[in-house]
């Protein structure tokens, strides 16, 4: 447990400052950066800009950590995602005082992933998976046994933010311990891979197979955000365009094999568009299919 009594000095100075919202003590046992072997606080600001930044403290000769973080940051972190290692903050961590009950809501909404959210990230991790996925079998092929184990154990991490996103939470830093108990199969995989005694290349071949499985079962309802975006106009789209797309670019999502993939299962349908005026520049376009 944090030593909050040997503290208090720091902290009554933070309680004079206007500005802030709420602090939360980070217990030992968390060790994510920049919180390793220092007492730190996470101080949480009224602000309305983008304020993000660890400050070192001497205090009776102990070093205190004090990372800070606005308000307004949060607010966007809601909406587009938060950081791993600040939800495991927020939610694990131990509330030294909290002004307008402000950090018990956000705990609250924490659990209560919004839908638009949800659908922007179970479409980001679908196509991680699908890539790295991808990536496995091509260095298997070349006999890159150790790339593709690195491209495997990917691929798992982001089917395991999958299946957080999908319960409907947001991921925490030790993101294995919520899979254990939202998906006990998939933390199978994740030990068959890892700790299993079994010849390497052996291990990845196998768990390929319930990982092509999820890329087929899983596909429909991973992409509907990505068809939401296209269906936002008539015309076919140009790869390059939903590469590029706010929409798309902002949250990571990887299209090019997963439009490819969607092809395949019949989701959206390609077509040759010209795009120049002398009519000698032609590119394959994509549109939801009906």
């Amino acid at each position: 447990m944090m030593r909050i009594e040997e503290h208090k000095q720091f902290l009554q100075s933070l309680q004079g400052r206007q500005e802030v919202q709420a602090v939360v003590a980070v217990p030992e046992h968390i060790k994510t950066p920049p919180f390793h072997e220092r007492a730190g606080y996470l101080v949480i600001v009224n602000s309305p800009q983008d304020q993000w930044g660890v400050r070192q403290l001497l205090t009776k000769e102990e070093i205190i950590l004090e990372q800070q973080i606005s308000v307004w940051e949060l607010e966007k972190g809601m909406v587009h995602g938060l950081d791993e290692n600040l939800v495991t903050w927020i939610l694990r961590g131990e509330v030294v005082w909290d002004k307008n009950e402000y950090l018990a809501r956000l705990r609250q909404r924490l659990h209560r992933l919004p839908e638009s959210l949800q659908k922007r990230m179970l479409c980001r991790e679908y196509s991680r998976v699908l890539h790295a996925f991808q990536e496995t079998r091509d260095f298997l092929q070349e006999g890159m046994i150790l790339d593709a184990y690195h491209s495997l154990f990917k691929a798992l991490y982001a089917w395991a933010k999958w299946i957080v996103y999908h319960a409907g939470e947001q991921p925490e830093s030790a993101i294995w311990s919520q899979v254990k108990n939202l998906d006990p199969s998939l933390y199978k995989l994740y030990e068959e891979l890892t700790i299993n005694h079994e010849e390497l290349e052996k291990r990845v071949e196998l768990i390929l197979l319930p990982l092509d499985f999820f890329l087929s079962s899983r596909l429909k309802e991973s992409v509907r955000y990505l068809i939401e975006v296209m269906e936002t106009r008539t015309t076919p789209w140009k790869l390059s365009e939903l590469a590029e797309h706010t929409s798309i670019a902002r949250y990571g999502i990887e299209t090019s094999l997963l439009i490819e993939k969607m092809v395949q299962k019949s989701l959206l349908c390609e077509t040759v568009c010209v795009f120049s005026k002398d009519r000698q520049s032609k590119e394959i376009g994509y549109f939801p299919a009906k």
